[in-house]
Order: structure tokens, then C-alpha cells, then sequence
């Protein structure tokens, strides 16, 4: 699983950027935008969140933004997919997975769990206790969080084709 940005690729000798622009861009490109542009508002939402967008983002599609927000939105999208990856969850308890989120992806989880910083300040180990209010929601956006990355493209890429070539 790689985020493919301007920086990369500019970092790539010239005949390699020639060969994946010519062989590789497009599909790459056509495959990011349909994933991103498929998820719901909602999710957009948690990704514009997580990325440091304004909410007026999520309805923009991907290839409406600038280079600076797919950036940030491909970034976004790479980070959580590992964060929230199925196999780093496997076999742990909930207050564990949470102790290795960092502060960002935690707090991305308890947006997206509809909570406040009320909620987000309290030790994440609350979440072990069934008596915990806002134990339930944060288990849903956890349990969604895990399956929201299942189709996104292994390679995801900011990049439209005919950058490559400039």
C-alpha cells in the first residue's frame, strides 16, 4: 500500500516518471478518483478531517482539487488504512488497538464516532467498561473504520496522468 504525491514522483529519474505516466498513471489515477469519490459524505467527512481540510471539502470530487488537497486527501487516506488496517486489530483488546493510535488517528476515530472532546479527553481505556456511555458509538466507528479501506486501490496516487509529463 503506497500514496503516490507530486514529491515522489519528482523525486523519480526522468525515464522511470515517463514509464509509469505512460503505462501506469492513468488507471492509478482512475482507480483513486472512484474510491474516493464513491464514499459516502460521511466518510469524506472523516478523510477531509483526518487530512486538515474544511468540511467543505467532502463534497468537492477528487479531481476538483487542487494538488495541495489530493495531496492531503491521498496522505489521509494511506495513514488510517494502516492505522485501522483488519490485521493490526487481530486478536487485541479495544483499549490496546487505541493505545497504538496516535493522537490524530484517535482523534479522527472519535470524530467519526460523532463524540466530543469530552469524550476524546476521558482515558481511552473506558472503553473496556460496558457501563461506558459512548462506548457503543465508538465501537461502530471503529468496526466501520476497519472495512472502510478494504477497496481502496493498493497504490493511491494525487497525481493526474498528464502531471507527469510537466
Amino acid at each position: 500500500m503506497t500514496a503516490f504525491t507530486v514529491s515522489s514522483m519528482q523525486n523519480l529519474p526522468a525515464g522511470l516518471r515517463n514509464v509509469i505516466g505512460k503505462h501506469f498513471a492513468d488507471s492509478r489515477w482512475r482507480e483513486t478518483c472512484a474510491y474516493y469519490n464513491g464514499l459516502s459524505e460521511r466518510y469524506r467527512l472523516t478523510v477531509c478531517f483526518h487530512a486538515q481540510l474544511k468540511k467543505r471539502h467532502s463534497v468537492f470530487r477528487l479531481q476538483e482539487m487542487t494538488e495541495a488537497e489530493r495531496t492531503m486527501i491521498v496522505c489521509a487516506i494511506d495513514e488510517l488504512r494502516h492505522a485501522f488496517s483488519r490485521q493490526r486489530k487481530h486478536g487485541i483488546n479495544h483499549a490496546t488497538f487505541l493505545s497504538w493510535l496516535s493522537v490524530s488517528e484517535r482523534k479522527t476515530l472519535f470524530m467519526h464516532a460523532g463524540l466530543s472532546e469530552k469524550e476524546f479527553s476521558q482515558p481511552y481505556w473506558h472503553i473496556n467498561d460496558e457501563s461506558c456511555k459512548w462506548r457503543g458509538s465508538l465501537l461502530r466507528a471503529l468496526n466501520e473504520l476497519l472495512s472502510l479501506f478494504d477497496d481502496a486501490p493498493e497504490i493511491l496516487t494525487a497525481i493526474k496522468p498528464e502531471e507527469y509529463f510537466n
